[in-house]
């Protein structure tokens, strides 16, 4: 049998400072939590200014809409720190986690839902 720390290491993806995990638009097949690092979430707009909407840290995730309704990735994905550590989950790896582990789908949906209620706050001032 595998250890444990072995078998981990299978869903680690290793970036550097200023790689661009995925962009805005882009189809999304993978959701990422973040082992170690820091990664920014940003919009580019029209004229290329871009604005931070999200830095993440060890514990954190994100890509999580796409990879649930199949739409196109809704901000860009930027590694933040050298060596940022990321574990990537593609469909199947979460639909696992969410049979085998309910807690983990209601960390995804507490944290859906608290970004639709500092969305709804920054819309409506």
């Amino acid at each position: 049998m595998e250890e444990a720390g072995t078998l981990f290491e299978k869903f680690l993806r290793t970036f550097q400072k200023g790689d661009i995990i995925f962009e805005d638009g882009a189809a999304g097949a993978e959701m990422f939590i973040v082992h170690s690092g820091k990664v920014k979430l940003l919009k580019r707009a029209t004229g290329g200014a871009e604005k931070t909407l999200a830095v993440l840290g060890p514990g954190e995730f994100f890509g999580e809409m796409s990879l649930i309704d199949g739409s196109p990735r809704s901000t860009s994905a930027v590694a933040e720190e050298p060596g940022t550590n990321l574990i990537a989950l593609d469909i199947t790896k979460f639909i696992y986690l969410v049979q085998q582990h309910p807690y983990f789908s209601f960390t995804i949906m507490g944290k859906l839902c608290q970004r639709l209620r500092e969305a709804n706050v920054s819309i409506t001032g």
